[in-house]
């Protein structure tokens, strides 16, 4: 072949090509754009999938035409990381939920005619029809957005993506994007709780209640931290529609071991970052749960929720004899599992019958809230010797009779036995073998005591440390100091050191704070008192 020929040929093979272009290569590219919630709760059932309490967000499509032609009808294929828990209208079980349903808004251009989603609950998937299109096409494209999909989180960890296909590619419809992160990252609802106050408040720690059914602290102060920004969310902003899904993200708090004639009053203590409610202000034996809904939230701030015992009421004949403590436990609320597991003829499909958003049981805690003590008197006498001829008095007063009433701010009279914790020192140094004595009604040194061993409201105990080591069994000489525990509140002591000839001195009997509510590991300076 001349060159000539070869010239005239490749110029016909060009024209033929350029005749074709039209229909052999017309594409319109399709792209995929997020708009990616920033994190979601772990135990949510009902998760979201962009942008939290933006109206509107979900999945960007984009369609571009790269060449004019008619195209063929194909199906978008949006497939998720775990069941979708949320429905479009027409699917069988209605709209799920019904504020903020699965749906196509803003088709514009090429997809003005974009089909309805379809809910594939057996691959997770989300199927939208794209239209057949007949030429000219628009130049300026078109797009739509896809809202509304909610998947499972409960068990996810980190970034979720969905990845997306198409039914053909022999239409002329190119998918150039092939996954798009719909979740940047999954975290607990919860963070911790404990007892506390937010920041600028005062800290109550727990209450407190005695075995005698009297109250000396009345109040309490319990924080919980939100695991992430955005875990705590309003109903408008558990939504990316124009109104609120059915229910707030809602803590349920537990309290266990409420005696049956005990009443908490609870009070919310929030930023000003957030607003919320408590549904019972009154925890009792037989109403021990409180759920706490927001009304306004920060997405952008970790926020810090108190919860206050603002009273604490004791019935005559509270459950409150033997000493134990109020705990309490915290979970994101309600309780559900998102897709139906009761109805035969729905097994597997999205449900809101429990509300909506749902999440899995994960409880933080126990917290103690109230203890329950026993009623008595710690008190201390940091030195105290039978060394001859030296010997230790010791006096302890059961000062429940007093002259004020009960109206007036008086005691409750009671009596009650009495515990001496000997600590000794050892004669070759270092400490010795502890040892304890218990009045009774076969152990009664000294004077004072009734004949049941108990001191009476009213009474004064006088005993020399010698008698008492010779009750306990104990021979010798002693040198250490000596713990009194008395059954009974407002006991009060003095102590005194005598060779009962010329030599005295009073050695103090210090009286601390309840240890079962204030630990003595928790306190730098233990307070003096008589």
């Amino acid at each position: 072949m001349t060159f000539r020929s070869r010239l005239v040929f490749g110029l016909v093979a060009l024209m033929v090509m350029v005749a074709m272009a039209p229909s052999s290569f017309a594409q319109i590219n399709v792209t995929l754009t997020s708009f990616p919630s920033s994190s979601e709760v772990q135990t949510n059932r009902n998760a979201q999938t962009a942008d939290p309490g933006v109206d509107g967000a979900g999945i960007l499509v984009s369609g571009s035409v790269l060449a004019d032609a008619s195209t063929t009808a194909t199906t978008l294929r949006i497939s998720y990381p775990s069941p979708i828990t949320s429905s479009p209208s027409t699917f069988v079980a209605g709209a799920i939920p019904t504020q903020d349903p699965i749906r196509v808004e803003g088709a514009t251009g090429l997809f003005a005619t974009v089909g309805a989603p379809v809910l594939n609950t057996t691959l997770s998937r989300i199927e939208i029809p794209l239209p057949a299109l007949s030429a000219p096409l628009p130049s300026t494209g078109g797009s739509f957005r896809l809202v509304g999909v909610r998947i499972d989180a409960n068990g996810k960890t980190g970034a979720q993506t969905a990845t997306a296909s198409l039914s053909s590619s022999a239409n002329n419809f190119i998918l150039t994007t092939s996954s798009v992160t719909v979740i940047n990252g999954i975290g607990p609802g919860i963070a911790s709780f404990a007892i506390g106050a937010r920041s600028g408040q005062t800290n109550q720690g727990a209450a407190t209640i005695f075995t005698n059914r009297t109250v000396p602290d009345t109040q309490g102060s319990m924080i919980i931290t939100e695991g992430f920004a955005s875990a705590f969310r309003s109903a408008t902003q558990s939504s990316n529609g124009s109104s609120g899904v059915s229910n707030s993200t809602r803590i349920r708090i537990t309290f266990n071991n409420v005696p049956t004639g005990v009443t908490l009053a609870l009070g919310a203590n929030t930023p000003s970052t957030m607003t919320a409610t408590i549904t019972n202000p009154n925890i009792t034996a037989t109403a021990n749960t409180t759920t706490v809904e927001f009304n306004s939230t920060s997405l952008s701030t970790t926020e810090t929720l108190e919860i206050d015992i603002t009273n604490v009421t004791v019935s005559s004949t509270a459950a409150v004899t033997t000493p134990g403590a109020i705990t309490a436990t915290a979970t994101l609320f309600p309780i559900g599992l998102g897709l139906n597991n009761d109805n035969p003829a729905s097994l597997g499909l999205p449900t809101a019958a429990d509300g909506y958003p749902v999440f899995a049981q994960s409880d933080v805690g126990p917290v103690t809230v109230v203890n329950i003590v026993a009623a008595n008197t710690t008190m201390l006498m940091p030195y105290a010797l039978v060394l001859s001829p030296y010997d230790t008095g010791l006096a302890i007063a059961n000062t429940t009779a007093d002259p004020f009433g009960t109206s007036g701010g008086g005691a409750t009279a009671a009596a009650g036995t009495i515990t001496l914790n000997f600590f000794p020192t050892s004669s070759a140094g270092g400490a010795g073998t502890p040892f304890s004595l218990t009045t009774s009604s076969s152990i009664r040194p000294g004077a004072g005591l009734s004949s049941d061993g108990t001191l009476a409201a009213g009474a004064v105990w006088t005993v020399l440390l010698s008698q008492a080591l010779t009750a306990a069994g104990q021979s010798g000489n002693f040198v250490g100091y000596v713990f009194v525990q008395a059954n009974f509140l407002n006991g009060h002591g003095v102590g005194t050191i005598s060779d009962f000839r010329t030599y005295s001195l009073a050695t103090n009997v210090l009286v601390l704070p309840p240890p079962p509510t204030i630990g003595r590991s928790s306190v730098n300076v233990e307070a003096l008192h008589f």
